[in-house]
């Protein structure tokens, strides 16, 4: 037997302030996301903005109701793939306000494995890294060059390839 090692490398910044002005803006679009959530069994808003190859800004945000929970980023992918043949994402931003009671909303906010998994077969299918800034209302600040380096020893589309 052996032991192995995986560790997974991100740029850790103090605030918004040390971005540069892209990341910024995205982070802005991300924050007018959140006030579009509806989260009224959690109470937890997330919203999420993304910068396109083109150069064009998407929103998405959390949607719950009686029969179903939709994370901001699979909101955002289902309203990308169903209004675009062909995109690529090159920066997602993630952010969020806990509406509960004596909660902050001061530390970074990653995506769940599921998104994390959705986000990373786009990224495989658009063949180009997705930048992964995770934020808060305030406070410290996380980006990840890839999905996959979030995402190691990942299920993806070449399992479901058969040799002939």
């Amino acid at each position: 037997m052996q032991k192995k090692i995986i560790s997974f490398e991100y740029e850790e910044y103090e605030s918004k302030n040390e971005l540069n002005d892209l990341d910024k803006e995205l982070i802005k679009h991300a924050l007018v996301a959140v006030t579009q959530a509806s989260a009224q069994f959690s109470h937890f808003h997330v919203g999420v903005a993304a910068r396109l190859s083109d150069g064009s800004i998407h929103l998405g945000s959390n949607k719950e109701n009686t029969s179903i929970t939709n994370c901001a980023e699979q909101t955002l992918l289902l309203h990308l793939q169903a209004t675009n043949n062909d995109f690529a994402i090159e920066s997602i931003a993630v952010t969020f306000q806990n509406m509960n009671p004596n909660t902050t909303s001061d530390f970074p906010i990653t995506p769940c494995g599921k998104c994390r998994q959705i986000l990373l077969e786009d990224e495989q299918r658009s063949k180009s890294p997705m930048r992964i800034i995770m934020t808060g209302q305030s406070g410290k600040v996380f980006i990840a060059p890839s999905v996959l380096s979030m995402l190691p020893l990942a299920y993806g589309e070449d399992f479901l390839q058969h040799n002939k």
